[in-house]
């Protein structure tokens, strides 16, 4: 409902309880509800990534090999989300997001302060521990940038749990994770200088405006998510187990675990601090190339 706030395009939102119509039920309901509301056409969207593309555990092509399970899945979900609503031939969409005019100003005066900064918009988490960057990697990588980058301001957000990951390091290290809401949060990736997320809703967000983004890969890849996107500087994890393409409920289980942190393997050791640091600074050098500011260069070539 937040996601589809402000859109022009939808006439009518149908908030549904939670398990309040029983699974063997909805072929019936969905029918009902196209009649009752004169849908000339009905899409539906219900496991359309999760499942198809990305496997369920109870689903046999979950055990297949990882080879198989990339040519299965490695779709973009874009592509795919038009071909199952009858639009085979449309490639290449990403997303919109529609903001009223008080969000934008609210935003834009928020930004304001750090004008002259370069901004970085850091995503904490997703939906699973799959989807949570290693926070010591994070750390170092947040510490290296402040130290090296005098104008870099760095904004962490996520849901309220996200907090416990947040570093307070003054006024250029700003917590906003559990106090901004998910619209303010997609919102600031049209405004941020750069949005660094795992897999979530977050980095989808962003691909609705051109700034620049880093997507961090762990189970998914670029083309699942990132390929059409605008100013994408994303990156995929390096170890033998990913992209796994499968839907992740409890990481203990079904991951492979750092033994002393008990990060995924495919968000700490495939995605290594240094290589993803680089990967910043790339991002940093081409910001000044373009504006042309060579007094914006690092300040120190050391930690």
């Amino acid at each position: 409902m937040e996601i589809f706030r402000n859109n022009p395009n939808i006439d009518k939102l149908i908030y549904h309880k939670r398990d309040s119509i029983p699974n063997d039920t909805l072929g019936e309901y969905f029918k009902k509800t196209q009649e009752d509301n004169k849908c000339d056409k009905m899409i539906n969207l219900c496991e359309s990534i999760e499942t198809k593309l990305v496997l369920h555990p109870g689903d046999p092509q979950y055990q297949d090999s990882k080879e198989e399970r990339r040519a299965k899945c490695n779709k973009n979900y874009y592509d795919f989300t038009l071909e199952l609503g009858g639009f085979p031939d449309v490639k290449g969409k990403t997303g919109e997001l529609f903001f009223a005019p008080h969000e934008e100003k609210q935003m834009q005066k928020f930004f304001k302060r750090y004008e002259g900064k370069f901004v970085i918009l850091w995503g904490l988490s997703g939906s699973g521990r799959n989807k949570t960057y290693w926070p010591v990697h994070a750390e170092y990588i947040w510490k290296k940038l402040l130290a090296q980058y005098e104008d870099v301001i760095i904004i962490t957000v996520g849901d309220e749990p996200c907090r416990v990951l947040e570093l307070k390091m003054g006024i250029r290290m700003v917590g906003l994770a559990g106090l901004w809401n998910i619209r303010q949060s997609m919102l600031a990736t049209k405004y941020a200088d750069l949005l660094i997320s795992p897999d979530t809703g977050l980095l989808h967000a962003a691909g609705c405006f051109n700034k620049p983004k880093i997507g961090l890969f762990g189970h998914s890849t670029i083309e699942n998510v990132t390929k059409y996107f605008d100013n994408d500087y994303s990156i995929e994890s390096q170890v033998a187990c990913a992209p796994c393409f499968r839907l992740i409920y409890n990481a203990f289980v079904q991951c492979n675990l750092q033994e002393k942190s008990f990060a995924t393997v495919c968000m700490a050791d495939g995605l290594p601090a240094q290589r993803v640091f680089t990967q910043i600074e790339r991002v940093i050098k081409d910001h000044y190339d373009r504006k042309a500011k060579p007094e914006a260069r690092p300040i120190s070539a050391a930690i």
